[in-house]
């Protein structure tokens, strides 16, 4: 199975595009990921809580502006960010 696209909102003059992504995690002990399609800027997005991290299934951020504005979006208040 390919990984999924990673999207990035801001770039800067120059950027040649991501070379990792940052998923968005639980705090829990053990880590499960949020799994969703791009969240809209309305808010409302439905995810789910998946248990391992399958590029797979999730929507990398290119950065933690990206994946910050996600989890706002969502409506999360305790995350984390995994880089890959």
């Amino acid at each position: 199975m390919s990984k999924r696209q990673i999207i990035t909102y801001s770039t800067q003059a120059g950027d040649r595009g991501p070379s990792h992504a940052y998923y968005l995690a639980t705090t829990h002990d053990v880590v499960g990921f949020y799994c969703f399609d791009e969240p809209s800027e309305e808010g409302g997005t439905p995810y789910v809580v998946i248990d391992r991290l399958d590029r797979g299934r999730l929507l990398g951020a290119g950065n933690k502006e990206t994946a910050k504005l996600w989890a706002s979006r969502l409506g999360l208040s305790n995350y984390i960010y995994v880089r890959v």
